[in-house]
């Protein structure tokens, strides 16, 4: 009888074991080994903010809605604030102008990351005035020192006086507070102006043509008898609107 000598048998610890079948199975399906993962998060994005309209204008005590947008977060409150501290701004982004002409920017700043914010540009400026001023008649003639009436009338504003005045000044005549003028000795063309008390920048004017009305001419002798060759003196004087004045003067 023959007897064979057996191979030496290799004991397999029994966790080692059942790793190396577990091995052997995945490398039969393909998979080439065994893996692990763990679900990976996307890099989070930077908080951005941006404000609109980035720049306007307003009246003293105008109002204005700005709006922001905040990016990078699902928590998109912001904080309203105004940088220079005057005026208001309301949570909702209403910002009242103060009295006070100037430029003034509105922050918007991200509530998840107070680093993060936006501003606008405010500039408030003098509001257009709506205020204008007529005078009636627009134009007129008079002889020297006599008087024209002038009425003036102010629309957009409830104040609807006006002072009077003579552009050329003394030496173009007088006007009342009524709005008579009085018209200066001498011709010329002047200028009436009415000016708005609710706005001193709103004026109209009218044009007034002045002339010289010559009422009589009086020699001063009336009658004179002279000798052959001799001389006298005469004096001239002229009455206009304005009166009696020696000729030429």
């Amino acid at each position: 009888m023959t007897i064979r000598a057996m191979p030496p048998r290799t004991f397999i610890r029994p966790g080692l074991q059942s790793a190396l079948i577990l091995s052997f199975l995945l490398a039969a399906c393909g998979t080439g080994g065994v893996t692990t993962s763990t679900p990976v998060e996307a890099a989070g994005q930077q908080v951005g903010v941006a404000v609109t309209p980035t720049e306007t204008s307003v009246g003293p005590a105008g109002q204005v809605v700005f709006a922001a947008a905040v990016t990078g977060t699902a928590d998109t409150a912001v904080t309203w604030t105004i940088r220079e501290g005057t005026g208001s701004v309301s949570a909702a982004g209403l910002f009242t102008a103060p009295a006070t002409l100037g430029t003034y920017h509105v922050v918007a700043t991200s509530v998840a990351d107070p680093t993060k914010s936006a501003a606008a540009t405010v500039t408030v400026t003098a509001a257009p005035s709506t205020v204008a001023v007529a005078v009636s008649p627009a134009t007129a003639s008079v002889n020297g020192c006599q008087a024209a009436t002038f009425a003036a009338t102010v629309t957009g504003a409830t104040n609807t006086a006006v002072t009077w005045s003579v552009l050329e000044g003394a030496s173009g005549g007088t006007v009342s507070a009524g709005g008579v003028y009085t018209a200066p000795r001498a011709a010329g063309t002047y200028h009436v102006v009415a000016t708005s008390a609710a706005d001193g920048s709103r004026t109209a004017s009218a044009a007034v043509a002045v002339a010289t009305k010559v009422l009589s001419v009086a020699l001063t002798p009336a009658s004179a008898s002279l000798t052959a060759g001799a001389t006298r003196q005469l004096s001239a004087t002229v009455t206009t609107t304005c009166g009696a004045f020696p000729a030429g003067s």
